[in-house]
């Protein structure tokens, strides 16, 4: 690899650090790890590779031990000769700080191979993202994993791990305990420590570009939001959380505390802001907490809850006053990163994204990592319960993170019935009760304010005078609501702009609170966020509308004997289609009808099941993992996950038996990988996912679909087309395994580029769903990496009407053609009448080299 780019950033006039030349291998590869005081300290882990040194930039330093998955962000190539490179990089250059070697040695491949060089093993596994080495050094020793994130907006972002032997310790081990005496770096670090604990915190100035016009009656340390605070105009807008009744426990999930707090996030860095999920900044408000986020170590997008204590236990109350008892014990747990030093990270698994951030964040008396339990829900629930917390969230281990969306992959189960309601009024007071005798209580259903009910209880004499100054300047002569309540006192009404906590026992048919108590003001939410989006009942379960079709299928279990093996099939009467009436055991009739067209794409290839146990309109997860419920019969491989550090057992559906098996289980769509496991690194195809938003057409689909042919027309090579059984279509190209995943995924990121330009109104690459909008269609070209994996060719989809995966003629692809056109009854006569005409996908493949030369020679015209 090219020295360029370090040579690039560099003033060798200036700075000691050598010139960037390679140097030939020869004899024992060399490693050196560099502690380095820059802009922050952080240290540099380097491995001679092809005569340069390969290089990470390891934040906290490695580790022996193996549950420290250290943070590695891949850096430019250096010098073989930087190895021994110690001292001072002047001010203004590339670096500037002091570097000495913290550890150095030998390395070796950890697995060799018979007439291959380690220096080629290595190389090889460089480029799949999973290094496997053996380090010989004086401080680092034994087995380690260098292994790469799977981020498509991100390929710099590794893990550094060391494997469980001989040299791994159980104990805490942090690098810095293990660094030379009379340092520089050292009296460097505590050189910028002291200096910045002198420094002061710049308080932020208040905005009063906006602020509002104070009523003559208005007490001035009684607004809504505090003085200080501003209103940011751009903020992120954190993801959210469906409400779900009943704990669960499933190997899926990870389960956190529900704190009784604000949400807040941070971003920490050159740019700093600290505010609310509405865009109230909290930096002045919550100093302590500012104060340490200022000294993170990272560039980082943080989401967490602000939540203080009282006697050990989180209280709204006591957070709601915390500006009057500064004393009071604060902390804000972080839960989850979206951003890190550069990177985006919103679209790596939950626990990748946790497993960042815990190397990450620096915690201190008033940040904590939040910790979860992962698989067992329902124990993690009784003992929220015993601790008499709020609740708990469940988190989809594989999910990514939404901005602003409320998604079933996050789900809050409460033990207190506590929610939101906006002040709408308040009643006289009754014998001798000060100042008012209820606040009365509304909701916004449909745009309009409804009422919901009134709360007496849950104040003092302090907060009911508190609260009725608070509530003067919003008196109105007018009814805030659509429908006027009646009220059991003379009523005031107000402006709906406060809204407030409450806690209620249940909440009756007519969407009363039953038994509300004040818990406190909240000052991060406005009133129009009190809606039914966010709804203080649990999603009700799907309501069994009477069944268009009369299932065949009776309760109970019954064995059936597929293919000479005995197939257990449960509940073949639950209806997993609610409008249709569809059963689990039509599903199981459709694959067995289907069997003779579907195994051929499925055979020898590693399943990701998606389980809907209960239906469409059920909680469903996914999983990867046979685990040991699967029947002997199942045939199963092994591969290894980078992300999980660790090889899954696939199930391999190569039979009707096991496609049985697999819908028995709730797998309603079958996600086999692209590749089979004979040439597991080299697909069988090239997928183009063309995945329209919520305000495109279907035409415009089908244009793109036919933009994309047009492309490939000019490659001379044939694409196949199908519907996705949803909103989408999918084009294949065959690729005859002769392409590694990597390859097949450049060709398809040129194709869908093309692709854009032609159709650049309504097209994009971009992946983040905010900054993409919601009318443009995605061209996902991503979907030919490792693992990837989309619904099959002929797979039912778990969508309305049970739709069906089906290819199509191109003359098909046209006007008129609905994604939805085929579905569970209509889909095999289909094919028993045109037969399966996307064979051609598993052809012998093309010359994506001869394409890229056809390609080239139309662009020149």
């Amino acid at each position: 690899m090219s020295l360029e780019e370090y040579n690039k950033k560099r003033d060798f006039k200036q700075t000691a650090e050598p010139k960037g030349t390679r140097n030939k291998t020869s004899g024992k590869l060399r490693f050196v790890v560099q502690r380095h005081a820059a802009s922050r300290l952080h240290y540099d882990f380097r491995l001679e590779m092809e005569g340069v040194l390969k290089s990470w930039a390891v934040p906290k330093g490695p580790s022996l031990n193996p549950a420290d998955k250290r943070l590695a962000m891949m850096v430019e190539d250096h010098p073989y000769s930087y190895r021994t490179f110690e001292g001072t990089i002047p001010q203004g250059n590339y670096g500037a700080g002091e570097v000495e070697i913290w550890d150095e040695g030998f390395y070796e491949p950890l697995h060799k191979k018979t007439g291959l060089a380690d220096d080629k093993i290595l190389l090889n596994e460089l480029k799949t993202g999973s290094l496997k080495i053996v380090l010989k050094g004086n401080k680092l020793k034994g087995e380690f994993a260098l292994v790469k994130i799977k981020n498509p907006q991100d390929d710099n972002a590794w893990l550094l791990i060391k494997h469980k032997d001989a040299f791994a310790v159980t104990g805490k081990y942090s690098a810095e305990d293990f660094t030379k005496k009379n340092s520089k770096v050292t009296q460097l670090v505590a050189g910028k420590k002291k200096k910045s604990a002198n420094k002061i915190l710049p308080a932020e100035k208040e905005d009063t570009s906006k602020k509002p016009v104070e009523s003559k009656r208005r007490v001035t340390n009684h607004a809504p939001y505090i003085s200080g605070e501003k209103k940011l105009k751009d903020y992120v807008k954190p993801m959210l959380a469906t409400l779900t009744e009943e704990p669960f426990s499933d190997d899926e999930w990870v389960f956190e505390i529900k704190w009784d707090g604000y949400r807040a996030i941070a971003e920490t860095g050159s740019t700093f802001r600290f505010y609310s999920r509405n865009g109230l900044s909290f930096a002045n408000k919550y100093a302590p907490i500012t104060e340490e986020l200022k000294s993170q170590q990272h560039e980082m997008i943080l989401d967490g809850e602000i939540v203080a204590y009282d006697n050990d236990k989180p209280s709204f109350q006591s957070l709601q006053h915390y500006n009057d008892h500064s004393a009071t014990p604060l902390i804000y747990h972080v839960f989850d990163i979206l951003y890190l030093n550069g990177h985006s990270t919103e679209s790596l698994t939950l626990l990748q994204r946790k497993e960042l951030l815990k190397d990450a964040l620096v915690e201190g008396e008033h940040i904590k990592y939040c910790d979860h339990v992962e698989n067992d829900g329902i124990g993690f629930f009784e003992a929220i319960k015993e601790n008499n917390l709020e609740g708990i969230i469940a988190k989809m281990k594989s999910g990514e993170y939404t901005r602003g969306i409320r998604t079933r992959q996050w789900l809050k189960i409460k033990y207190h019935n506590i929610t939101e309601a906006v002040i709408a009024g308040f009643t006289e007071p009754r014998g001798s009760r000060k100042a008012f005798g209820a606040l009365i209580l509304g909701r916004y259903e449909n745009g309009e304010l409804v009422y919901t009910g009134h709360t007496g209880t849950g104040f003092n004499q302090a907060t009911l005078k508190e609260m009725y100054a608070r509530l003067q300047p919003l008196i109105t002569k007018d009814c805030p609501f659509a429908k006027k309540p009646k009220t059991n006192m003379p009523a005031t009404w107000l402006k709906p702009e406060l809204v407030c906590n409450i806690k209620y026992t249940e909440i009756t048919d007519e969407h009363i609170y039953r038994h509300p108590v004040y818990m406190g003001l909240r000052i991060d939410k406005s009133a129009s966020e009190v809606d039914n989006s966010d709804s203080t009942q649990p999603e009700p379960a799907p309501k069994k509308s009477k069944p268009v079709k009369k299932s065949n299928h009776t309760e109970g279990d019954v064995i059936k004997s597929i293919g000479g093996k005995q197939v257990k099939l449960t509940n073949q009467s639950k209806v997993y289609w609610p409008d249709e009436g569809y059963t689990k055991g039509d599903l199981i009739d459709y694959y067995q009808d289907m069997s003779a067209y579907i195994l051929p794409y499925l055979k020898d290839r590693p399943q990701s099941l998606h389980r809907f146990p209960n239906g469409i309109k059920e909680l469903s997860f996914y999983h990867k993992d046979a685990g040991a419920g699967a029947p002997d019969w199942v045939k199963t491989v092994n591969v290894y996950s980078a992300s999980n550090d660790k090889e899954l057992e696939y199930i391999l559906c190569n039979d009707k038996a096991t496609l049985a098996y697999l819908n028995n289980l709730g797998c309603i769509e079958l996600n086999p990988w692209n590749s089979r496991i004979k040439k597991i690194d080299h697909p069988d195809y090239m997928i183009i996912d063309i995945d329209p938003a919520d305000k495109n057409t279907f035409e415009q689909v089908i244009e793109t679909a036919q933009a994309t042919k047009e492309i490939l027309d000019i490659c001379k090579v044939d694409a196949y087309c199908k519907t996705s059984g949803s909103t989408g279509l999918h084009v294949f190209v065959p690729m005859g395994a002769k392409y590694t995943y990597d390859q097949v995924k450049d060709f398809a990121h040129i194709i869908a580029d093309l692709v854009q330009k032609r159709l650049p109104k309504f097209t994009t690459l971009e992946r983040n769903l905010k900054k993409r909008g919601n009318n443009k269609i995605y061209i996902d070209y991503l979907q030919n990496r490792s693992g990837q994996t989309i619904a099959s060719i002929y797979s039912v989809r778990p969508k309305p009407g049970a739709s069906v995966s089906m290819p199509l003629e191109w003359g098909e692809v046209r006007k008129g053609l609905s994604p939805t056109d085929f579905h569970i009854h209509n889909a095999c006569e289909r094919v028993k009448m045109k037969g399966d005409i996307f064979r051609g996908v598993m052809g012998k493949g093309v010359d994506i080299a001869k394409c890229l030369t056809l390609l080239e020679e139309e662009m020149n015209k």
